[in-house]
């Protein structure tokens, strides 16, 4: 159990990796989760809300990165 706990653990932190260096999953990623949130709420305002705010921590989120 210890060694599949170790396993899934170092797996996840190469996923996460891959997806900080990858600009296209990223944008993939939002892209998807964007879609997805259209269908299920179905309104186009709250889902342009969503991405204004997606796109807002990401700027920020990039930024402190930067100046770290």
């Amino acid at each position: 159990m210890e060694n599949l706990i170790q396993e899934v653990s170092t797996k996840l932190k190469e996923l996460g990796v891959l997806y900080q260096n990858k600009r296209q999953l990223q944008y993939g990623v939002l892209a998807v989760y964007l879609l997805l949130w259209l269908l299920f709420s179905g309104s186009l305002t709250t889902t342009i809300w969503v991405a204004v705010g997606a796109g807002l921590g990401w700027m920020i989120g990039r930024g402190s990165q930067q100046t770290s």
